[in-house]
């Protein structure tokens, strides 16, 4: 099926800067067949839906999200007290309210077993509204580690790889690795690396052997060092915590991070920041210089955690890498082109021709400002509409 978008301005590259006034963008299926001028549009028999005077750009993405956490102030213990219908109906509500705020693709890093998969699937099949979903089923912990209530638990290399195995099989799409302690588990240790070098090594190399790649969290800079060495493909929160809890920044870690290629994934907002044990300006300031050296930055927020919510968190995690020193394009491009491939997600993130069919609609230009982004008029997700409230305005 073809259809066609009209609107004032389409951004069809945020990085680059580039924009076309009073332009259409042709749809077929769920890729990009044609974007440019209205005047120069193809002709053919499809229908047109004008956006009016609102500004037309690609879908978001946000790279860290656990649809299986509702937010509150104890996720943890209110995800476990449902039965599993009551988990998925949580996950679809937290699913609509990702692609209500404009997120088109999102990693899901970790839910009890099988569910992520699931919703994926029901969002593919068009049966529940949601973004494009990369997911990694049940994260690998060490014994009691960090999530173990919904985790694969992992006591060595053989263990590491099998279970990389397993949950490939069970659908996931990536792979999800605790290397160090969270501070949502009690009994574990952020500051220390928690899961043994063999092991680390036997998952990347599991993983890339079967085709998918691994995200690694860390919170404490031996945490990122050690996944940094391991070659993983993308280091989540990526805190260069000290083992006196200070500053612990590592260039070499960081040169080593920009030689594997290793995207980070800060998620790091602005609402939530005065509770976090670390303040703003310094975590902004290991993002600055992570970017500064050439180090791929993922957009995404820890969605799903208390005070990180689902409903319009993705500005909100835009916010925080402004405030990190970030151009608001180049924070743009993190949750854009850029961040979406190093998500592996390839031809995503523009509007050209051949990428996918993932379109947001704006009242304001998002270049002036990323609190333009916050609750979209209009969204497109893999070439559906799934959010349209202009029509009934």
């Amino acid at each position: 099926m073809r259809i066609a978008f009209k609107a004032a301005t389409v951004i069809t590259d945020v990085l680059a800067d580039d924009a076309v006034d009073d332009a259409i963008v042709l749809v077929e299926d769920d890729l990009i067949a044609w974007a440019g001028p209205a005047a120069a549009a193809p002709a053919g028999e499809h229908p047109v839906v004008d956006l009016g005077e609102r500004v037309l750009l690609p879908g978001l993405m946000d790279a860290h999200v656990h649809l299986a956490f509702d937010a509150g102030a104890d996720p943890v213990a209110s995800m476990l007290a449902r039965d599993e219908e009551a988990r998925l109906d949580g996950m679809r509500l937290a699913a609509r309210q990702l692609v209500d705020s404009g997120v088109t693709f999102a990693r899901d890093l970790g839910a009890p077993a099988g569910l992520s998969a699931r919703i994926r699937d029901e969002i593919r099949a068009g049966k529940t509204p949601g973004p494009r979903l990369m997911v990694a089923g049940r994260p690998l912990t060490r014994p009691n580690g960090h999530c173990w209530f919904m985790g694969n638990e992992i006591d060595g290399p053989d263990r590491a790889r099998a279970a990389v195995g397993e949950e490939i099989e069970a659908g996931a799409d990536l792979v999800k690795v605790m290397v160090t302690g969270g501070r949502m588990t009690p009994g574990t240790d952020p500051l220390r690396f928690e899961v043994s070098e063999a092991a680390l090594a036997a998952i990347v190399d599991e993983a890339h052997r079967l085709g998918v790649t691994v995200a690694a969290h860390a919170l404490s800079t031996v945490g990122v060092r050690a996944a940094a060495a391991a070659g993983v493909d993308s280091v989540e929160h990526a805190t260069f915590i000290s083992p006196e809890g200070g500053d612990g920044y590592d260039a070499a870690v960081v040169r080593d991070l920009v030689s594997a290629g290793t995207g980070v994934c800060p998620t790091l907002g602005v609402a939530g920041a005065h509770a976090h044990p670390i303040p703003l300006d310094v975590r902004g300031g290991w993002v600055a210089q992570l970017h500064a050296a050439g180090v791929p930055i993922l957009a995404g927020t820890d969605s799903g955690i208390p005070r990180h919510p689902h409903v319009g968190g993705v500005v909100d995690g835009l916010r925080g890498l402004v405030a990190s020193g970030l151009s608001v394009r180049q924070a743009l491009a993190a949750a854009t082109e850029s961040g979406m491939r190093a998500a592996g997600l390839e031809k995503a993130g523009a509007i050209k021709p051949g990428y996918l069919a993932d379109l947001i609609a704006v009242d304001t230009d998002p270049r002036s400002g990323v609190d333009a982004l916050l609750d979209p008029a209009f969204v497109v997700a893999a070439g559906r509409v799934v959010k349209d409230t202009i029509a009934v305005t």
